[in-house]
């Protein structure tokens, strides 16, 4: 059994306070502190879903009055990844927790199969850790910098730091929350834009809602009818609820900077079906990461409250129709043929507004009859001038080498040189990307960069920018400053490739 408990910070990680028990005990031992906290060989796998806290509550010095409820809700990430699941799968995952699942709790949530990863390692706010050492005598790990997607303290509203300290591992290491562990001397604070600071800010807003005021609970399809109404609300739904979708994925993706959404790991690619957005705001069973929720509530313009707060939905409207007919089907045919012979020449059009209601029943109960008795009689129509696609292709190339060219000589993090932004760049609308346009298209696919390219492109530019600015460039640094997270080893890859290349010339 334990002998003492360390005082339990605001916002602390239950792992921070573990950590803390064992530099306090000077233990060095896993072993030994696993069965300090257990009373038996429990391993301690997942820095933000621990479980057998029944048994770790146990174990606490008999005059402490922490219950698990408190370590759940307010020391650990429990009510930010549950927010958006059902009362019943949040009551499965928090009795895994309390009483030992065997499997791991991060594929209840939906992390595990989430293409939303989780940071690899535990995050820190140097403001915080320096403010917390002078008051407290020491720092601690806060789980409000681990939420996915965190990356400012909401307190200092400063950029966060990744740690050395890992925080995935198979089998925990209990590491306090100091100084040393990141490299203050070599780790450049991360430079956002002041859009991704606004946006990052305001979402971080909701997670502390989430966190630390929400306690209800809705289900998918109540959460998925409420977005229906709010879009169809933004004109982005026809009144029966059935969504406009592809506008609603342009306009999604220019109310976000490209680079915030690689930052959140929520890219749009526009031309595909399948993008994360499309599939969102279908109602399926599947989990949603919390993260897209709150990108979408906030494109709304709505705050996270609102939708907890929201007590009826309407949703897709199914129309039903049970229309009788008030005549027998001969009596419709005659006066159906009435008013062909009443209108020789009128075209099948005019026939239909004339006889409004007749033309759609008998549409409806003898199309086959229809065909039969009533003319096709074709009105002119004012021919549209025929449009010179050569002309048009000429200046279509014109404005598509201009575009290019203002997206090379752009001042700040690199375009990548994609039909889509090539459009965007020329201020034109879809038309622009007209298959008859031969030339352009030609021109296009020749300047397109593929994913590499244009990677190689934004680690130079990262380079050129951190040399001169700071005189220097690490691998890591040119990561971080391109945007593309600390995680990918792929592009560490060629960061280093480029690196190399660079000192070689």
């Amino acid at each position: 059994m334990m002998n003492f408990l360390p005082r339990l910070h605001q916002d602390e990680l239950l792992y921070s306070v573990i950590a803390r028990y064992k530099r306090m005990c000077g233990m060095v031992s896993k072993i030994a502190l696993v069965r300090d906290l257990y009373d038996e060989k429990t391993v301690f796998k997942s820095t933000l879903f621990p479980q057998h806290l029944n048994k770790l509550i146990a174990n606490f010095p008999y005059n402490s009055k922490i219950g698990v409820n408190e370590l759940i809700n307010n020391h650990t990430p429990f009510n930010f990844y549950t927010a958006f699941l059902s009362s019943q799968l949040t009551e499965t995952i928090s009795d895994g927790m309390i009483n030992g699942k065997g499997t791991g709790i991060e594929a209840l949530v939906g992390i595990a199969g989430s293409r939303v990863k989780l940071n690899d390692h535990l995050k820190v706010c140097p403001a915080c850790l320096v403010e917390d050492v002078e008051s407290l005598g020491e720092g601690f790990w806060k789980r409000s910098h681990q939420i996915v997607g965190a990356l400012f303290c909401l307190k200092h509203e400063v950029p966060l730091v990744n740690s050395k300290v890992g925080s995935s591992d198979n089998i925990v290491d209990f590491i306090c929350a100091d100084e040393d562990v990141y490299d203050t001397e070599n780790s450049l604070p991360v430079i956002y834009s002041a859009e991704i600071k606004k946006l990052n800010l305001s979402y971080l807003r909701n997670v502390s809602y989430l966190l630390n005021v929400n306690q209800k609970r809705k289900n998918l399809s109540f959460i998925i009818d409420y977005y229906i109404d709010r879009l169809r609300e933004k004109g982005f739904a026809s009144k029966s609820g059935n969504l406009y979708i592809t506008e609603l994925v342009e306009v999604f993706g220019s109310f976000y900077p490209t680079e915030y959404l690689e930052l959140m790991q929520s890219t749009i690619d526009i031309k595909s079906e399948t993008n994360w957005l499309r599939l969102f705001v279908r109602n399926n069973n599947k989990n949603r990461s919390p993260l897209r929720h709150l990108l979408l509530l906030q494109f709304l313009g709505l705050d996270v409250s609102e939708l907890f707060d929201w007590n009826s939905t309407i949703g897709k409207i199914t129309i039903k129709s049970n229309r009788k007919p008030k005549y027998e089907l001969s009596e419709r045919k005659s006066e159906w043929l009435k008013l062909i012979n009443e209108n020789q020449g009128a075209t099948r059009a005019e026939l239909k507004e004339k006889g409004k209601g007749l033309h759609t029943w008998i549409f409806a109960h003898d199309r086959v009859w229809y065909e039969d008795v009533t003319p096709r009689i074709k009105a002119r129509k004012n021919k549209r001038a025929a449009i010179d696609w050569n002309q048009r292709d000429e200046e279509c190339l014109k404005l598509a080498k201009k575009a290019v060219k203002g997206i090379l000589s752009f001042d700040g993090k690199p375009i990548r040189i994609i039909p889509a932004n090539i459009r965007r760049a020329a201020g034109v609308k879809k038309w622009f990307l007209h298959k008859k346009l031969n030339k352009t298209w030609q021109y296009i696919e020749e300047v397109s960069e593929d994913i590499n390219s244009y990677r190689i492109r934004k680690i130079n530019w990262a380079i050129s920018e951190l040399m001169r600015k700071h005189g220097k460039a690490t691998a890591y640094q040119v990561q971080l400053y391109a945007g593309f997270g600390g995680k990918n080893d792929e592009v560490r890859k060629i960061i280093n490739e480029v690196l190399e290349s660079n000192r070689d010339i």
